[in-house]
């Protein structure tokens, strides 16, 4: 995803951001499809969240870079003080304040006012170092007019805590929950009620809507039961039915009924909260993706810790199916520590920390500081998380580091989608295991493998090997790259503790030689063009084009970053110079973080890309490993 989105909850005061680089603004934040906010209790994000949801209007007025330069230099001036007793100053700090979401029909006459106002107090050219008013205000106009996301003008979808399938009262339209979040949280009851306040309530009523509507309608219910089936219910047919009857006590019903599979159909409240949280958080973002004409329609949903009564893997789940099944933007409060991956995983997916601080000049008054973070220990200690979590899922696949799991996963993601036309009765069976329930992944270094015990024999702490696989670790698979195979201490480790269906010894040096040519390759000659003159000076890019053999970088002793070396290296230049090599030994690839992301993001835009022979091979001995660690 290359779009970039500003986003800000207005009427909110002591906020600060620190996403916006480019302008230095701190009144905005960056925005993807899942949005996390993260923090302690009592850190803001609730609050946050329901002020960005209340904002319903205007918002694309942050995604002008004019506008966002215009604000973060207005804060610089005022905090200067420098020009308070200047005549035209107050004029221009109120002019640039009417410039909000909630008036944009007049953002361009404010914004040009504003500019005149810079200009008399000689402040123009230090904004604009052309001093190019016109062109600026053409600027700022087609930027607030032009190319606006669904998000900044379609409804807004909020769902509180207080949210279940099971009514509270006998009386007919009463939704207690959705009625408590408008009394605690909306004044304007008239633009918060029923259609825009998501509880899970009046699912019974939209349930019998669709299903006794327009044949579009019906089919609707019916795909989002077959998805409901892949994501949750073990590729089970699953049934909603808004059943009209007594009930067994002979009670008039209220409830919904499910039916899974073959089995008889019963009330809702009988299936697990976590399943019941699913289906409410799923079902409206769902139907919510068609227009009545079936094209497709993007909101945003606000979301309050969707992670309530569920396992790690079903909330991993849950945000696959909003990346994969809908075309919406979502925000999240959450203390979910299981979701940071996805951080790694996806460039769809941002993480916000919130943190609360006492004013410096009145430390019973607070500041609300948001800082954009990936991953960090700050993060987790934030989250409550503590050395002593444990492993929870059915089996574990060892990888030595992060990359290594990037690339296997997005390996297995590619392998998915392949079965799903080659052998659909495999896909169905292999589609239904989620990270962190059936499988999750562990990172260990290369070289401290010879640390860990993988016998059932105690190990003593006090020992080299004293790290007990096995006893933070559920059944395992062990992937170890192909240059251990010069390292015999290690290769000893795994063949005198583990049974040969339990590790995996590549055939070449590493994961990156699994990887296919047309993939490095472009990836190489993008970040070939931004390497200094230096670096590049003595290397011939081109030469890449030559390569023909679909195997060339699958080699059992070189990194890729020494073979691409090798290919684009001058005849005169010495082999001690390297531009991809991180240094002249075996040549791994340069900042091997950096150019996995950067893969990762070359699979998400070109969809059709091929694995390797190898990274297939690896796939099909990962899945049968998951198969058989989950058959019963």
């Amino acid at each position: 995803m290359t779009e970039k989105l500003y986003y800000w909850a207005e009427n909110l005061e002591n906020y600060t951001s620190d996403n916006d680089k480019e302008t230095n603004n701190y009144e905005v934040i960056e925005i993807k499809r899942l949005n996390f906010f993260i923090g302690k209790n009592n850190a803001g994000k609730s609050r946050f969240l329901r002020n960005l949801f209340q904002n319903t209007q205007g918002q694309q007025i942050y995604n002008s870079l004019q506008f966002r330069k215009l604000q973060a230099f207005t804060n610089h001036l005022i905090h200067s003080n420098q020009y308070n007793n200047h005549t035209y100053f107050t004029h221009f700090i109120n002019t640039v304040e009417q410039i909000k979401p909630s008036n944009i029909g007049s953002a361009n006459s404010n914004f040009s006012n504003s500019l005149n106002y810079l200009s008399r107090f000689g402040q123009l050219s230090s904004l604009y170092t052309n001093n190019n008013k016109s062109q600026a205000e053409t600027t700022f106009s087609q930027e607030i007019e032009q190319n606006l996301n669904p998000i900044f003008t379609n409804p807004k979808f909020y769902i509180p805590i207080l949210r279940g399938m099971r009514p509270v009262t006998d009386l007919d339209e009463k939704y207690p929950y959705i009625e408590r979040a408008q009394k605690d949280y909306f004044k304007n009851q008239n633009k918060f009620n029923h259609e825009n306040i998501i509880t899970g309530e009046r699912l019974y009523h939209e349930l019998k809507v669709h299903l006794l509507g327009k044949p579009q309608q019906r089919e609707l219910i019916k795909q989002y039961e077959e998805k409901l089936s892949q994501y949750f219910f073990d590729n089970e047919t699953v049934t909603l039915i808004p059943y009209i009857g007594k009930d067994d006590n002979g009670h008039d019903n209220d409830v919904v009924h499910i039916k899974i599979g073959e089995d008889d159909q019963f009330p809702i409240h009988k299936l697990g909260d976590g399943l019941q949280q699913a289906i409410i958080l799923t079902y409206e973002a769902y139907i919510k993706s068609k227009d009545k004409e079936g094209n497709t329609e993007i909101h945003a949903f606000f979301i309050e810790e969707p992670e309530l009564h569920m396992h790690a893997g079903m909330v991993r789940q849950l945000m696959n199916f909003y990346l994969n099944e809908t075309p919406h933007y979502y925000f999240f409060t959450t203390h979910s520590n299981h979701l940071l991956d996805m951080a790694d995983e996806s460039d769809q997916v941002m993480i916000q920390k919130f943190v609360k601080q006492p004013k410096k000049e009145d430390p019973t008054k607070f500041d609300f500081k948001i800082y954009r973070c990936d991953r960090d220990r700050d993060l987790l200690a934030s989250l409550g998380v503590r050395p002593s979590s444990v492993y929870l899922a059915n089996c574990t696949i060892w990888v030595e580091g992060i990359t290594d799991r990037l690339y296997i996963t997005k390996y297995m993601e590619k392998y998915l989608s392949e079965l799903e036309s080659s052998n659909v009765e495999l896909y169905k069976k292999y589609r239904r295991f989620m990270p962190n329930y059936h499988y999750t992944f562990v990172e260990y270094a290369g070289s401290n493998l010879v640390h860990w015990c993988f016998s059932d024999d105690y190990a003593d702490q006090l020992e080299d090997k004293g790290l007990s696989a096995k006893a933070v670790a559920s059944e395992m698979l062990l992937i170890a790259d192909g240059d251990i195979q010069g390292k015999a201490d290690r290769v000893h480790v795994l063949k005198s503790e583990l049974k040969k269906e339990n590790y995996i010894i590549l055939e070449c040096k590493e994961t990156e030689n699994t990887l296919p040519k047309d993939s490095i390759i472009r990836i190489a000659q993008k970040k070939f063009s931004k390497m200094k003159s230096k670096t590049k000076q003595g290397f011939n890019i081109e030469k890449l084009k030559e390569i023909n053999s679909l195997d060339y970088f699958d080699h059992k002793d070189y990194g890729i970053g020494k073979l691409l070396d090798d290919q684009i290296r001058n005849p005169r230049t010495s082999a001690e110079k390297t531009a991809f090599a991180d240094g002249t030994g075996v040549g791994t690839i340069k900042y091997k973080l950096d150019f996995c992301r950067e893969i990762i993001k070359y699979f998400d835009e070109n969809p059709d890309w091929e694995m390797t022979p190898k990274a297939k091979d690896l796939c099909i001995r990962i899945f049968k490993h998951i198969e058989k660690c989950n058959s019963n």
